[in-house]
């Protein structure tokens, strides 16, 4: 059954380059007139503009028309953002506190503060959240998720508002 198949498909090749052999060539190459052969001037003027007439690019007549007029906005002028938050960077929540404190001490190795926070769920559970920060700028903040993420913790990022 290879074989049919093998020798299908070569037949198949073979036959398609005979049939690109047999198409007759493309007449749009550029044909250049001996010397001898030139028209006079006088004769080139007139199939010139006529070619010239053939061209009657409607774009012109379209771009006047299509045109988008964008609106005003105000410019941009960077400087120092007042940030109504912060950036908590949190590496895990844990039923143990040996395991919260475990994270933070591996965090610690990476020259990260991170605190152990203890949540009591409204149905009695008691979970310790590890975090890291708070951080005033997202460059911190993305610094500190890199190493994070060197050492497999793949962590949340949390916006809190400011202490006043």
């Amino acid at each position: 059954m290879k074989w049919i198949l093998s020798l299908a498909a070569v037949g198949g090749f073979i036959g398609f380059i005979v049939y690109l052999n047999t198409l007759p060539a493309s007449s749009e190459a550029p044909r250049q007139a001996a010397p001898a052969e030139q028209a006079p001037a006088g004769t080139r003027a007139p199939q010139e503009t006529a070619r010239q007439k053939e061209q009657n690019f409607r774009f012109y007549d379209m771009l006047p028309e299509s045109e988008v007029v964008p609106p005003t906005v105000e410019e941009y002028t960077p400087g120092p953002a007042k940030q109504a938050f912060d950036y908590i960077v949190q590496s895990g929540s844990f039923r143990s506190k040996e395991d919260a404190e475990r994270q933070r001490a591996q965090i610690a190795f990476q020259g990260l503060r991170a605190q152990v926070q203890q949540i009591t769920q409204d149905n009695g559970g008691i979970w310790y959240r590890v975090n890291v920060g708070p951080f005033t700028s997202r460059s911190q903040m993305n610094s500190a998720v890199d190493k994070l993420v060197s050492i497999n913790i793949q962590p949340l990022v949390r916006k809190v508002p400011k202490e006043s």
